[in-house]
Parts: C-alpha cells; structure tokens; sequence
C-alpha cells in the first residue's frame, strides 16, 4: 500500500480530555473550545464519533455557552443525547463569567473536575447533570474511567483504534 493511500485512512484525534476505562478502551473525549467564533462548531467531535465506528461510545463538545454530549449508537449521530448549560455546570468548579481570557485549555481543567465529581462525588454530593449523565449510560463507564494526559488516537479503517500516550517529563525528573 502505497504512503498516500495510508493516510488516507488513517484519521489523528488529539482531543483536549480523554477518559479511558480499566482496559484502555475510550469512554469519552472531549474538546473544548473557549474562542467565541468557534463557539457550536461541534463538526470536529461528530467527525471523532463517526471515525470511531463504535470504538468511541461518547464525545463532548465544551464551549462557553453549552456543553454537548453526542453517542455513537444514537440514531442521528449529529444531534446531542444531552446539552448543559456551561455555567450552571461549571461554576461550582470555578469558572467565572465574564472572565477577560478563558483558554481551552482552563475550559478542559474545568470539565475534568465535572467528570471528576460525577466519578467521585468529591465536591458536590449531585453534581451538575448527574441524572442526564445516567440516563444516556455515560455515568457507569465514566465511574470506571481514568482521566488520561497528552493522548492522542489514531483510527486506521481496518483497525478499531491505536491509542497512544504521550507525557511530558516532570521537572524534577530533569
């Protein structure tokens, strides 16, 4: 197979949070987009979830105004199985509106601690969306899920997925 042909088929996701369960299989991965005219572009997410074909069951899309959640075996794919308000669920965790700069990246730190306390209930005994969360299946295996850094996956056609991880060293190991 010639090098073209490859890359054809091969589709990257470098998503901002990747949660995976016990057996590095993906639960969800998420984007966040803080820049407000990006804001309800979710194509990137769908695409996530249709590359996928199965292997992906969840994907969030975050931007200021909503949080999106979309799953694989839903019948219209494009549509989400569940829209948050951004802040109702994210104010107990410290976002403040009108912040002068929000990154993606505090945007995913912010979503984390969401999952996080629907794993674990370590702040809020019912966190925000916690029902909505169980009913469209996620809560179960986000329960057993482990938030993983710097990942990015790599869907071959003929394969499910290749997930690999990247870590940045900790000053002190250097």
């Amino acid at each position: 197979m010639k090098i073209q042909e490859l890359e054809q088929k091969v589709y990257h996701i470098k998503p901002e949070i990747a949660i995976l369960d016990s057996d590095e299989l993906i639960v969800l991965l998420a984007q966040a987009q803080a820049d407000p005219k990006k804001q309800g572009d979710t194509s990137e997410v769908i695409s996530w979830l249709k590359a996928g074909n199965g292997a992906i069951p969840f994907v969030m899309f975050i931007d200021l105004k909503n949080i999106q959640i979309f799953q694989w075996d839903s019948p219209n794919k494009s549509e989400p199985v569940c829209v948050f308000n951004t802040v109702d669920v994210l104010t107990p965790y410290g976002l403040k509106l009108p912040d002068k700069w929000i990154s993606n990246r505090f945007l995913g730190t912010l979503i984390e601690s969401w999952l996080g306390d629907l794993r674990h209930t370590w702040k809020l005994n019912n966190p925000p969306g916690e029902e909505q969360i169980k009913a469209i299946g996620l809560l179960t295996l986000l329960k057993d899920g482990e938030t993983q850094p710097e990942v990015e996956i790599t869907i071959h056609s003929n394969l499910k997925y290749i997930v690999l991880r990247y870590y940045h060293p900790r000053s002190e190991d250097i």
